[in-house]
């Protein structure tokens, strides 16, 4: 069975979908609200994300963080933060990979996403490691 239309995230059909899903999102995630590829940091505490502040050089250019480094987020007095870069994606609602409905359809941030999609991949998680553990032979266990 294939998940999505055209059997790839590439295909031109997932593709159309991705972007009236982002456009009525207005490039931003229908969760939270922050900014696709937008730079910054967030706070551990909340998980609130505090957009990077750019500096200037001399007044002639201005520099962006990249993400991994340490850098001020926020407006007012800054945090020095690890910078991330927000990336939107769409995620399907109530977890039915094969149903492409709008209705169904959210444009959300990573955050956003894992959170929502959290125990679905805990119990993934748990039926791989089930699946590659060591199975114990019977006359081991029994002390033979």
């Amino acid at each position: 069975m294939k998940l999505y239309p055209g059997g790839s995230i590439k295909s031109p059909e997932w593709q159309e979908i991705r972007e009236r899903i982002r456009g009525r999102a207005g490039n931003r995630c229908e969760k939270c609200g922050v900014e696709n590829y937008a730079l910054g940091g967030r706070l551990r505490s909340t998980g609130k994300f505090l957009p990077a502040q750019p500096k200037g050089d001399n007044g002639l250019r201005i520099i962006w963080p990249k993400p991994g480094e340490e850098w001020w987020c926020g407006e007012g007095e800054p945090i020095w933060l690890r910078i991330i870069k927000i990336v939107c994606t769409v995620a399907h609602v109530d977890n039915h990979l094969t149903d492409h409905s709008d209705e169904n359809l959210q444009f959300w941030c990573q955050q956003c996403h894992l959170r929502h999609d959290a125990r679905q991949h805990a119990a993934s998680a748990r039926l791989t490691r089930r699946r590659k553990a060591p199975q114990m032979d019977i006359e081991d266990w029994l002390g033979h």
